[in-house]
Formats: C-alpha cells, sequence, structure tokens
C-alpha cells in the first residue's frame, strides 16, 4: 500500500512540474531561512552549557538604587560588583563553595605583550581581551589545557595563561610554559610588568562569554594590592563575581538571604556614596541572555532579538504552507473526476486522505533535503550577517538535525491537512456529473491565507523601513561632538604614555591636523571611572553619580563638544589642573543649579575615605552622547590633568585631508618616538559603531528575511493568478470578441488580488506599529514612526503585488480569443 501511494505521488509531481516547483522551492527555502534560525538561536540560549557542575554555577549582580532628587530614586542593574564582595559571602554562607572574580582590561582595546629572553625583547604584538582572574578561575570554568596544570595556573602574582594562538605567535611550536611576557597596563608600576606562563590553554569551541585570551592572576603589580588591601563593600564596582555552591544548594533560596547580607555588611559602606545597593544572583547559564547591565566579560546577547529572528524565519514557512494549501485548493477542480472514479470503484475517504497527505509529506521531505543544500550554502552569508562561527554538522547536533526533520513533517502535515481532507470530501455523484464549483469555503480560506501572507510580508516591509530609519538615525545623528576624521592612537605602554609630549608636539606641527588632545576615555568606549559629586552644603545622600574622564589643555577642542557657559581648559589658566571641572548640562540639572551660566564658578565635591574632595566648574560644554543611543546622558564632568598618563590621543584632521598620506605620516612619527611597539590606530567613527552590532545584525536579517518573504508570498500569487486566469479563459476570450482592452481585462483580473493586499494593511500595520515601539523603546533616543513609512510600505506592497499579478493577467489578455473560445 505504501508503495502504490508513493508511486501515486512521484506521479502527480511529474504530472504537475508548475505546483511541484513553486511548493518545493518554498518549502525549502521557509525550511532552510528556519534552520539557520534555529542554528542561531540554539547558539545564543547555549552559552556556558558546556562548564562543569554548570547547574551549581551563578554570577553575582548589583542593583544600585540612586536618589535623582526629591524622593525619586533610580535603579539600575548591572553585573559589576566590589573586590571583596566574594570572599564576604563565603565567608557568611555555608551553601557556596568557591568563588571566583574577573577585571577585564576595559580601559584599552588592546594590550602591548613583548617575549623577553634574557631580558631582551624578543616579539612585539597588541593583544585584545585580557582579563585579570582568581587563582580559582580555571577550576570554575571548563578549559582545555595544552600545557599546565588549572589548579595551580595562577597560584603566584606575575602569573599568566595564554591561549594557543598567543603562544604560538610568540613561541612557535616550542613550549610556552617557563617564558616571560612583559605585559603593558596602568595597573602596573613604570606601566609595565614582566609574567610568567605558567599556562597554554585551547579556548573552547562552545559559545562562552568568557572572551579571553590571557589571563593575568589577580593578585600582580597595582591592582593586586588595591586587592588585598581595599576592604569596602561599597565602591570600586569593577569585578565579576562568579560563586559555585555546594552540590544541591539551591540558588533562589541563598538570593533571599541576601538582603539581610547587604544591611549588615554592605549598607554601613555606603554612607558617604550617595547611593543603596541590592545584590541577586543569576545562574550562568542565564548570565548571556539577561539584559542586564554591561557584561564585565564583554559578551551579551538579547531575547529580543533572538525573538524577532525566530518569528520571522517561522513566518516565512508559514507564509510556503499557505502557499501550498492554497495552490492545493486552487487546482481541486483537475483532480475533482480523480477523486470521484476512484469513490465510484470502492475507495475510503481515508484511503484518499492518506494519498494526499502522502503527497504533502513526500513534498516536504524533498523540499528539507532541498533546505538543507541551500541553508549550506546561504550558511557562510549568514555568519557574516551574525557574525558568528556556525557549522551545520550532524555529528555535532544530531538532537537538532532530528528537530529539523521533525520540522519538515510538521510542515508537510500543516500545508496538506486542510487539502487532503478538502479533496477526500468530494461526493462522486455531484463530481461525475459535473456539478463539481469552486466551494465557498474554500474561496474563502484562499482569500483569507493571501490576506495572511500580505499581512505578514506588509509588516515586514514596514519593519525593515522603521528599523533602516533607526540606524541611520543612530548613524548620522549629531552626538554633540566632532567624530569624523578624528583618528585615535592608543597609548598602550609605558614607552608609548612617556612619549606623549613628544608625540602630541610633533603631530600638532602637522597642518593637515586641525587639533591633536589626550584623554583617559574617549566617547564610545567604555568609562568605568565615576564619583558622587554634590554642591556645597548638601548631603551625601544628595550625591549625583558622575562619569569622570580626565584629559589634557586641547582634548575638548580637539573632541569638538560646544561651550554653553564659561570656558574650556587652557593653558591660559595653568591652575586647571587643580581641581578644575567642565562639566555637561545634564550634570548641572542634576547638581540643582539653576542655569549652566549660574554654575560656573561653583564649588562641587564628593567624599572619599572621610574626606570631602572639593572642585571648581570652570565651564559647562552641551550634552553629547559618550555611550550608545540605548542609554540617555548622565552627568559627566572632564578634570585636566597634566599627564603624561593618558590612555589616548586622538588627532582631528583637517577635512580633505589625503588620510592614507597622513596616516603614512603619523605612523612614521609614530616609529620615530615609540619604536618598540607597532601603531593601533583606528577611527572614532567606526569605534562608536561597535556599540550597535546587535542592531545592524537585526537590521540586516530582516532586511533578508523581507525580501525572501514578500518572494515566496508573490511565487504564491503568481500561481494563483495563473490558475484564475486559466479558469476565467472563455470569459477573457468573450470580452476581447466584444472590445475589451488588455489594460482593462488585466485589471479585472488583478483587481481581486489587490483588494487582499489592501484588506492585509488594516491588520499588519496597527500589529507591525505595536511591535515596532517596543523595539524602540529599548533606544534613548530613537525616531518617531511617520506616516510616510505606512505609506512607503504599503504602495510597495501593492507594486509588488501588481507586478506578480499582472504577468499573468497581461499573458491572458494578449491570448487569441478564438483559441480561448475553443479551449475546454
Amino acid at each position: 500500500m505504501f508503495q502504490y501511494h508513493l508511486k501515486l505521488a512521484l506521479r502527480k509531481l511529474r504530472k504537475q512540474p508548475f505546483l511541484a516547483t513553486i511548493n518545493i522551492f518554498g518549502l525549502s527555502v521557509g525550511l532552510a531561512c528556519c534552520m539557520l534560525a534555529a542554528l542561531h538561536i540554539y547558539q545564543e540560549t547555549h552559552y556556558d552549557h558546556h562548564h562543569e557542575r554548570v547547574e551549581d554555577l551563578y554570577r553575582v549582580g548589583t542593583v544600585f538604587v540612586k536618589l535623582q532628587g526629591d524622593n525619586d530614586t533610580k535603579e539600575e542593574a548591572s553585573f559589576n560588583t566590589p573586590s571583596p564582595l566574594a570572599a564576604a559571602l563565603q565567608r557568611e554562607f555555608a551553601e557556596i563553595e568557591k568563588t571566583a572574580r574577573v577585571q577585564r582590561i576595559f580601559q584599552q582595546e588592546k594590550t602591548l605583550i613583548r617575549s623577553m629572553e634574557g631580558g631582551t625583547v624578543q616579539q612585539t604584538f597588541a593583544e585584545p581581551e585580557g582579563m585579570f582572574v582568581d587563582s580559582s578561575y580555571f577550576e570554575l570554568f571548563r578549559y582545555s589545557f595544552l600545557e599546565g596544570s588549572p589548579a595551580e595556573a595562577l597560584r603566584e602574582p606575575g602569573t599568566v595563561v595564554i591561549e594557543q594562538e598567543i603562544a604560538r605567535k610568540f613561541f612557535g611550536n616550542q613550549a610556552a610554559v617557563g617564558r616571560v611576557l612583559r605585559i603593558s597596563h596602568e595597573w602596573f608600576e613604570g606601566g609595565e610588568m614582566d609574567f610568567r606562563v605558567t599556562g597554554v590553554v585551547q579556548q573552547p569551541d562552545e559559545p562562552s562569554q568568557f572572551k579571553g585570551r590571557f589571563f593575568m592572576s589577580l593578585y600582580s603589580g597595582g591592582i593586586g594590592e588595591f586587592v588585598k588591601t581595599t576592604t569596602s563593600l561599597g565602591g570600586n564596582n569593577m569585578f565579576a563575581t562568579y560563586l559555585r555552591l555546594q552540590p544541591g544548594a539551591d540558588g533562589k533560596a541563598l538570593e533571599a538571604k541576601l538582603p539581610a547580607f547587604v544591611e549588615k555588611y554592605v549598607t554601613p559602606d555606603l554612607k558617604e556614596r550617595g547611593y543603596r545597593k541590592k545584590h541577586f544572583l543569576t545562574s550562568l547559564r542565564d548570565a548571556y541572555l539577561s539584559d542586564v547591565g554591561k557584561s564585565q566579560t564583554g559578551a551579551t546577547g538579547s531575547k529580543a532579538y533572538l525573538y524577532i529572528l525566530g518569528s520571522i524565519a517561522l513566518f516565512t514557512l508559514l507564509i510556503a504552507c499557505v502557499n501550498f494549501m492554497n495552490l492545493s485548493t486552487a487546482r481541486s477542480a483537475r483532480r475533482a473526476n480523480e477523486v470521484g472514479v476512484r469513490k465510484s470503484v470502492g475507495a475510503s475517504q481515508g484511503s484518499l486522505l492518506r494519498q494526499f497527505l502522502g503527497e504533502s509529506m513526500l513534498t516536504s521531505l524533498v523540499s528539507f533535503f532541498l533546505a538543507l543544500g541551500l541553508a549550506y550554502i546561504a550558511l557562510p552569508f549568514f555568519n557574516d550577517l551574525t557574525e558568528q562561527h556556525l557549522s551545520l554538522s550532524i555529528s555535532d547536533n544530531p538532537l537538532l538535525f532530528s528537530g529539523f526533520f521533525g520540522l519538515a513533517l510538521l510542515t508537510g502535515l500543516l500545508a496538506g491537512i486542510y487539502p487532503a481532507f478538502y479533496l477526500s470530501s468530494f461526493r462522486p455523484v455531484e463530481v461525475l456529473k459535473g456539478r463539481m464549483g469552486n466551494h465557498l469555503s474554500a474561496a474563502m480560506l484562499r482569500k483569507s491565507l493571501v490576506v495572511f501572507q500580505f499581512v505578514i510580508s506588509a509588516g515586514l516591509i514596514l519593519a525593515s523601513l522603521v528599523i533602516g530609519e533607526q540606524m541611520h538615525y543612530m548613524q548620522s545623528t549629531d552626538l554633540g561632538f566632532t567624530r569624523d576624521q578624528q583618528i585615535v592612537l592608543p597609548l598602550t605602554s609605558a614607552a608609548a604614555k612617556a612619549a606623549y609630549p613628544a608625540l602630541k608636539a610633533e603631530l600638532s606641527r602637522d597642518s593637515r591636523l586641525a587639533s591633536v588632545g589626550a584623554s583617559h576615555f574617549y566617547p564610545g568606549i567604555m568609562n568605568a571611572s565615576d564619583s558622587g559629586f554634590r554642591r556645597e552644603g548638601q548631603s551625601v545622600e544628595e550625591s549625583v553619580g558622575t562619569r569622570r574622564n580626565r584629559v589634557d589643555f586641547d582634548f575638548l577642542q580637539t573632541l569638538g563638544v560646544q561651550l554653553v557657559a564659561g570656558r574650556l581648559f587652557s593653558r591660559e589658566f595653568p591652575a586647571d589642573t587643580a581641581r578644575r571641572l567642565v562639566v555637561n548640562e545634564t550634570a548641572v540639572k542634576k547638581y540643582g543649579f539653576e542655569s549652566p551660566q549660574a554654575a560656573v564658578g561653583q564649588t562641587i565635591m564628593f567624599t572619599w575615605d572621610g574626606e570631602d574632595i572639593r572642585f571648581e566648574i570652570v565651564g559647562v560644554v552641551r550634552d553629547f552622547h559618550f555611550e550608545n543611543l540605548h542609554e540617555t546622558i548622565e552627568p559627566y564632568a572632564f578634570e585636566c590633568y597634566n599627564g603624561p598618563n593618558f590612555s589616548y590621543l586622538i588627532a582631528h584632521a583637517q577635512a580633505g585631508s589625503n588620510m592614507p598620506a597622513l596616516l603614512a605620516s603619523i605612523t612614521s612619527t609614530w616609529k620615530q618616538r615609540v619604536p618598540s611597539e607597532p601603531l593601533e590606530y583606528s577611527f572614532l567613527d567606526a569605534d562608536f559603531q561597535k556599540n550597535y552590532k546587535n542592531d545592524r545584525q537585526l537590521a540586516s536579517l530582516v532586511g533578508s528575511l523581507t525580501a525572501i518573504a514578500i518572494l515566496i508570498s508573490c511565487l504564491g500569487l503568481f500561481a494563483l493568478a495563473a490558475f484564475a486566469a486559466e479558469r476565467r479563459t472563455k470569459e477573457i476570450g468573450i470580452r476581447k470578441v466584444l472590445g475589451a482592452s488588455v489594460a482593462g481585462i488585466t485589471g479585472l483580473l488583478a483587481k481581486d488580488f489587490l483588494k487582499l493586499v489592501v484588506a492585509s494593511f488594516v491588520i499588519a500595520f496597527p500589529m507591525a506599529y505595536y511591535f515596532l515601539q517596543r523595539w524602540l523603546a529599548d533606544f534613548a533616543y530613537r525616531i518617531d514612526i511617520q506616516w510616510w513609512m505606512f505609506v512607503t510600505a504599503a504602495l510597495a506592497a501593492v507594486l509588488v503585488a501588481f507586478l506578480t499579478v499582472s504577468f499573468q493577467s497581461v499573458r491572458a489578455a494578449l491570448a487569441n480569443p478564438v483559441k480561448s473560445l475553443r479551449s475546454e
């Protein structure tokens, strides 16, 4: 019986190549989209699931409760914690088995590392993703050690574990353990420190938040002294704290004890800081997608992004299923006689049902194997869009591939179940007497499904427009400073920092550079330096958290911030280096000054170790975006510093400068002044745009999937228009004989479909508007959804539908009426 139904199904596919091609192509493209989306979602939801006893691993989070004004508070969640918290928690709670702290190098994107032999530098490289970690780090988190031991690797200060790629760079195929690397960082005395390599690890193939490429002992140099001597649980929230609980311990129960712990140990340390704290626990398996603050170890994901991607991929597959259902029911008249004859000779409805479902399942299985091929072909492009390294490997993900196969079977069942019931329900007497018509229920269903297709397509077109406009806004909006033509030169080593005066002096003489300045931070990178400032006479509880940045005399002019009141730092005022500040407008408002002009000359202070440290405001600048547009502008203060311990040199090129020649000149100057290390320059505008990685991915994926969804919808509409024209062949012939024009006949055939497309807007646009508003709410600064976006989306959908339908309509209208009237 199975072979019989299989033969019938194959015969139908061969006899109806047009229908089969559209169905198979649509289903295969929809399945391929779902496969790629599922691969990406699977990886994003399985970060750090590979560690041993991962169910016992937790990350400690902090909620900072800040006073914003009259009894108004702001809560901000973060994974940042103070250094002593780990030991304090372990002492207090017996259910904690082990802890580990991590402090990522956030002040510089790359760290200068040099291999040493006999006190002589051998090789020099600038490497990203450096981390200071506890010796217990490799006991909590699983790494494959190629050299050394995880339990012993970081037991002593001045030790470092490096990944295999770095080991090969410096030492080739020779053993790395025991060799010496000189690492530059401002935490070290003199700006650099020698580390002994005690381990080489291979980065795990599994996705992980921990992007470290070299791991230094947390007890090394200045940061080691800081960790050993700091006891306050209030400030210096720049460490990530991880816990491994005892087997069987309940993380929720432990979290419930934290408020009492905070009240007992943390609150006393917050009296002079102007904020309160809460602590919470997040399972390591959930931390990557937790949407909590900035991750101290770098990698974060977005649940909303995954929901959007998964929904669009499923909608694309549903559109393909709709095509299958529509085309199957539209072709029902051609199969009516077959059903009537087979029922007359004894075929049961169940037998016919199995046959038609078999045809549907066969189509879905053929589509499944074609989808695998399409997914393999599209995977490199998908990896480029998502900036991932996904692979389609059955051996690596057998369960996932089983899911794909099950999805294909479910798709065949979903797409074929209604046509199967519909076709098998025909009454043989009516069919064989030629009374088989276009049942109202089937016609209504087809119209409803066409509307459903274009609800999705029109919604996706609108989403693409809105997301594209928001991305354009983020790339082009005035950030409050000059971001173009700004060349960033990182000063990563003691030698580079010491060369700052000479570098700046020589670069300033270049007429192609408008200005050169230096700072600790620049807009677009993480700035973890802050203080709680307040006015004279205010209590510590009224302090306003303010980001701080140390700059030289020329940085603000180089950055191009706009002065609102007072003045910028100037060499004409040498005392500017003695506790003078330039603040932004938001700081002035939060401090409680009536206006920027009123703030100039006023004193603000913060308390540190019981001492009030006072600063004078000498200038106020217009608010500028020092973080991405997801974040609101917060109080910001610049402090003039008499170098040379800066982290970055910023050179502003004149408009119209020959950039390649200028960069070559800057590189030459660098080599003269800092011959021992390479120059790793970047551009400020490009660095700022790195903050929008997830948004760029979303825009690209929505645009791509929108095009695919429209393509599949148009294929179905194209086939339906062909069948509609075929059913009305005689009518078209008669109309042409009576003088109807080609345009008139085209409009007659197209209008029924265009009505359905227009009707879909009524459903699509309110739904799309609701979800797009929720997506935009994630941005502190965003566009408004304008009327023209709806009009553009509607016109695009109508135009695509009209072009699709009119092709078949014009073809039918141009047919010879004599042949049309003879057709049966």
